[in-house]
């Protein structure tokens, strides 16, 4: 027997985004974790734009790079006397610190300075008005 979120089989019957789509133009829902300093218990934010799988060369390169030595890790037990953390995680960690992608962006046009969200106000406001959505 196989458990299915009630959410993923109302998706499947009426063609919702997928979860991949959702993570690029979706809304978070963000627990407050270990973020002492936070009041509400939970909040909404916009996905940070790293989430898309392709934003630019350089997170590929990146993300091509701690595949390949996690993937060294395959088959290894137990936790790493040195940092405590599993094979794969300590091996990420030891080979991916100071790493740079060779064709990484310039820290200045990245879409996060240059854009703090996915859909700004002004953006919110004109799809309203597309839809006729009043105020």
């Amino acid at each position: 027997m196989t458990l299915l979120r009630p959410t993923a089989v109302i998706a499947g019957m009426t063609g919702v985004p997928s979860r991949a789509d959702l993570s690029v133009s979706g809304i978070q829902l963000v627990g407050k974790g270990r973020v002492v300093w936070a009041k509400k218990p939970f909040w909404l934010r916009n996905p940070p734009y790293t989430v898309g799988p392709y934003a630019h060369d350089g997170q590929i390169e990146v993300r091509a790079q701690f595949g390949q030595i996690a993937h060294a890790a395959k088959g290894k037990k137990g936790l790493d006397p040195e940092t405590g953390l599993t094979p794969a995680a300590a091996e990420v960690a030891k080979r991916m610190k100071g790493y740079k992608a060779p064709d990484r962006m310039a820290p200045e046009a990245y879409p996060s300075k240059l854009r703090r969200t996915f859909a700004t106000l002004r953006d919110l406001e004109a799809e309203m008005a597309k839809r006729g959505i009043r105020k």
